[in-house]
């Protein structure tokens, strides 16, 4: 294996050990500290009262949090080692960029890549289909509280697009591009992005909708993150399809969405040629499919997928050790010549 190659697959190994053992660290740092979580997801339902809608905000925000802190647990060290430290590392910054600059990116991201996930969201709410019981409850309770806006806001358009962003985007994204390129990176963070969503992984026009939408929308995620090194912009075009409308309010966004993909497409365009032209195609299509069949055979197998993740974890390890020694022999023989 050459040192490119080992570097890739040291890269990816990395990313898809996290990825499985997060929820093992995580279930170990809750037997640790005696924690115990609730997921309201579970009792709720269309009568709930404001009182409860507050309680199961929390409730939901520390599911969020735990659910997330295994992965970080992993990558935290990982990040320190490759010297990616404090927000910087993962690309909670402005990144050079004015506050001005990160919206519009952010917003012309959604404009031009999440028109379709909002027309099959669009198509559904006009002509419902079958859901979870928790999804049917939350559409059809009492939107006019602020207690209804703290829960969705928890669990949509504010705690999803910050704690997702921040782990697909901001370690799994920027670890690739290191040893893959950005190009590669956006199409493979974007497909485990995607097919991590295993309640979309049915076969019918809703759900594949759903995976195609997702799947356009990650990668607008993906290049504006590797367009501006922020992740800012990321976090406010994931936000935009998560927000909660009615069938009027899905529609209007819909048609701004169109309008605004219309007037940026030359610059969309643009910067899409400008990443991923710098990298391999067929690399890009490779590890999108690699990442896509892994997240899928994932939620499948569960159990014994999780048990290999730590071998996967330290055989990444591994070949970053031997490639680094590599490394240390050349320039001590290129110091010494």
């Amino acid at each position: 294996m050459t040192g490119d190659s080992q570097r890739r697959a040291a890269a990816l190994l990395e990313v898809l050990g996290v990825y499985l053992a997060g929820p093992i660290a995580m279930y170990g740092l809750r037997r640790w500290i005696g924690l115990s979580l609730t997921n309201p997801l579970n009792n709720l339902t269309v009568n709930v009262s404001s009182a409860d809608l507050v309680t199961a905000s929390g409730q939901l925000f520390m599911l969020l949090v735990f659910g997330n802190a295994g992965y970080f647990i992993l990558a935290g060290p990982l990040n320190w080692w490759y010297r990616r430290r404090g927000p910087a590392g993962y690309g909670l910054t402005k990144a050079g960029h004015d506050w001005t600059m990160l919206i519009l990116a952010g917003l012309g991201a959604a404009c031009f890549f999440e028109w379709p996930v909002v027309s099959v969201g669009l198509l559904n709410l006009i002509h419902p289909g079958p859901t979870v019981p928790w999804r049917e409850a939350l559409f059809a309770m009492s939107w006019r509280r602020w207690q209804f806006w703290l829960f969705s806001g928890v669990l949509s358009w504010a705690g999803a697009p910050f704690f997702e962003e921040l782990f697909y985007r901001g370690y799994c994204q920027r670890r690739l591009a290191e040893d893959w390129g950005d190009g590669p990176a956006v199409f493979g963070a974007a497909c485990l992005f995607t097919f991590s969503h295993g309640q979309y992984l049915r076969l019918d026009a809703y759900n594949l909708g759903m995976i195609i939408g997702l799947l356009l929308s990650a990668i607008g995620f993906g290049l504006v993150f590797a367009w501006t090194r922020s992740l800012i912009p990321s976090m406010i075009a994931h936000a935009v399809f998560d927000i909660p409308l009615t069938p009027i309010g899905q529609g209007l966004l819909l048609a701004g969405l169109i309008i605004g993909a219309i007037a940026v497409r030359r610059r969309a365009v643009f910067t899409i040629k400008q990443i991923v032209s710098r990298d391999s195609t067929t690399a890009c299509i490779a590890l999108g499919i690699l990442a896509a069949a892994y997240a899928v055979l994932a939620s499948l197998l569960e159990t014994p997928i999780y048990l290999l993740s730590i071998g996967i974890l330290a055989l990444a390890v591994f070949l970053e050790v031997k490639d680094r020694r590599a490394n240390r022999a050349e320039n001590y023989v290129s110091v010494s010549s």
